[in-house]
């Protein structure tokens, strides 16, 4: 399932419509009548997005959008209002009450689910940042502080270098002043500053197949540069394609140019906090830490830091009941590496055996090296058969190009087995996932080496 959704919705054809509509595209569908029922179906299980009616919560004063979000187990759940015709109006209470997405009752095409779709994904990556985070504090490294409404950082700096159409707007309109309620300290350009925190990308400026290499450019830079700007893509039209493309290429969230300044004001402060949670939870691994966390060798966690970030991991997908995959990966024969060029060479393959699996791994995923040549991965959420999929590419990407440590030695072949266990509910601990990811990798040692053995131990 892409994600778990719970529509809040007196009228029970609006609840009906939506469910059907939601999980013909494979959502995971809840239905309440209001906020104490919803309670009731959310139980310790809660839902990724929460859908609700705007009509019915104007009427009411708000009062269940109020009510989530003073509750400290909900504040954090991203909200979508629901409406029959949008008005400028409605981005503004939007803005004021933190809701994530405004959208018409009867969306046009795909556009709830590509949006849904969309919330869900940097969900992920917050429920990310909230488990490393919690896994820091577990160490003894930090507190657990992730929170929402979140303390933003009192300055923001945004670039309308290719988007000089909303730096106009930001001089004239009120999304600037909209946004200074949380950034005082706010400042829009049409240079390219190096630390800008938000980046609009407009389509009308240049073009759309520019813009769509500029945003692939910008995201192969990405790798190398943590502090790297969110990007809002302004797209001509509301073509749901075109747009859905510019998701795929890198940009963080679009707005199609008919946007109010409120809307504009709405995505920018979302951008602005994503940004600003990858960025404190680099900064919160400084040099202590990093030593207490990481192989000094190759920059990835080490198993101190995977074991405790499985558990964390487990007791909330866990409680969700929802995917965790575990990969034990081992380099074949590397003895004979050793033995055959040395320990300096074979360290040098270790490192670049490392880089190899990380460049094919989300952010959201975790790699280790938790031996001397043996790795752990950890996903979640994910599917089985993709799990499959990641594992026999990351096989691919060791064995289909050699390795050539230094110009001292000719090219030679490397390979890797890789375990797969995928559990889909919480039926195991984290060292009994790894044990059945050791088997996995036994097996595949056993029948050949170079391949990827896939273990389903819960159904």
């Amino acid at each position: 399932m892409p994600g778990k959704i719970l529509i809040i919705d007196p009228i029970i054809t609006n609840r009906v419509v939506l469910k059907a509509q939601l999980m013909a595209d494979y959502f995971s569908v809840e239905v309440a009548a209001d906020l104490p029922d919803a309670r009731k179906k959310m139980g310790k299980t809660l839902p990724d997005i929460l859908l609700l009616n705007y009509d019915v919560e104007e009427a009411i004063g708000f009062t269940s959008i109020k009510a989530i979000r003073t509750d400290s187990r909900l504040s954090h759940l991203p909200m979508v209002l629901l409406c029959r015709n949008i008005e400028d109006s409605f981005w503004a209470n939007g803005f004021r009450l933190g809701v994530e997405e405004i959208l018409p009752t009867i969306p046009d095409g795909n556009l709830l689910s590509v949006r849904l779709a969309q919330m869900v994904r940097r969900k992920e990556i917050v429920e990310d940042q909230r488990t490393r985070q919690r896994t820091y504090a577990d160490m003894g490294f930090a507190e657990d502080k992730i929170c929402f409404p979140p303390q933003f950082s009192p300055t923001l700096r945004i670039d309308c270098s290719q988007a000089l159409r909303v730096m106009t707007r930001a001089s004239t309109g009120s999304f600037k002043t909209l946004l200074k309620s949380n950034f005082p300290e706010i400042s829009v350009t049409n240079k390219h500053p190096e630390n800008a925190i938000v980046q609009v990308i407009d389509e009308a400026q240049m073009g759309r197949q520019q813009a769509f290499q500029y945003l692939c450019d910008v995201q192969q830079q990405r790798s190398q540069n943590k502090g790297a700007p969110k990007l809002l893509y302004v797209a001509n039209t509301a073509i749901l394609e075109d747009n859905r493309r510019a998701l795929e290429l890198g940009a963080d969230d679009y707005i199609v140019a008919s946007f109010s300044d409120a809307e504009l004001a709405s995505r920018i402060r979302r951008l602005a906090w994503m940004h600003q949670l990858e960025v404190e939870a680099e900064r919160m691994v400084g040099d202590r830490l990093r030593l207490a966390m990481l192989d000094s060798m190759t920059g990835l966690y080490n198993r101190r830091y995977a074991l405790q970030y499985l558990e964390n991991l487990s007791k909330i997908r866990g409680a969700s009941s929802r995917s965790i995959t575990v990969m034990m990966l081992d380099l074949d024969n590397f003895k004979t590496v050793n033995d055959t060029f040395g320990h300096q060479t074979g360290d040098a393959v270790i490192i670049e055996a490392a880089n190899r699996l990380k460049r094919n791994l989300r952010s959201v995923d975790l790699v280790a090296r938790v031996g001397g040549e043996e790795f752990l991965v950890v996903l979640s959420d994910t599917p089985m058969q993709q799990a499959c999929t990641i594992a026999k590419r990351m096989c691919s990407q060791i064995n289909e190009r050699a390795f050539q440590p230094d110009k001292m030695h000719q090219p030679f072949d490397v390979s890797i087995s890789i375990g797969v266990a995928f559990a889909k509910k919480n039926q195991f601990t984290p060292a009994e996932l790894i044990h059945h990811a050791d088997r996995a990798l036994y097996r595949s040692k056993g029948l050949g080496r170079n391949r990827v053995t896939v273990l389903p131990i819960a159904a």
